[in-house]
């Protein structure tokens, strides 16, 4: 339950505002990770979820998140194979730092906590119906060495991925997300095509 602000409270905030000013960025998101043991060890993608504002999206700010999103980002944050999470009604982006590197040297990231079809437009034709598909179904789509150009290293790149998108449970037992498994196929994929 809120308090109203009375001068005690008034007092306290400007205080602690006060010792936070104190700190350096990386001091604050360093007290900000630790307050989120889900996003413990987890690199620059935990710093960038830790550093978002989340306020002015769909989700909230970060310490009313329901436990099923704090959950499924620690198994996908946590994970050595690339995993992607498409979360809410938006579609709000998570990765981890195995996907990091698909995005390449110039392109998407970072895109934590950006809108799926804001990030993912020129493919939003592909994915939205898969999306959607998972989120209003439940069911799984999978896909082997499947075309999927999209930007990255300063252009539209054709590249090749087996992926899965599965649903992903909310705290009331209702799909609240899309996790994205995958991995790129582009140099076997390549390789098959030139012999």
């Amino acid at each position: 339950m809120n308090q109203p602000l009375n001068k005690v409270n008034v007092e306290l905030l400007q205080n602690s505002l006060h010792l936070l000013s104190n700190y350096s960025v990386t001091d604050r998101v360093a007290l900000n990770i630790e307050q989120y043991p889900f996003l413990k060890n987890t690199g620059e993608i935990g710093e960038l979820i830790s550093e978002h504002d989340w306020s002015n999206t769909s989700i909230g700010e970060i310490e009313h998140w329901p436990l099923s999103l704090r959950v499924t980002l620690h198994n996908t944050l946590h994970s050595s194979f690339p995993m992607f999470l498409f979360w809410g009604d938006e579609f709000l982006c998570f990765y981890n730092e195995a996907f990091r590197p698909s995005f390449g040297v110039e392109g998407k990231h970072p895109a934590i906590g950006k809108k799926a079809i804001v990030v993912w437009g020129e493919i939003w034709h592909i994915i939205g119906p898969l999306l959607q598909k998972v989120f209003v179904t439940g069911e799984s789509v999978m896909f082997e060495d499947q075309l999927v150009p999209f930007y990255r290293n300063g252009k539209v790149e054709d590249i090749y991925w087996t992926f899965c998108y599965s649903p992903a449970l909310g705290d009331n037992d209702k799909i609240c997300g899309v996790l994205v498994n995958c991995f790129e196929t582009t140099k076997s994929v390549l390789a098959r095509m030139n012999k």
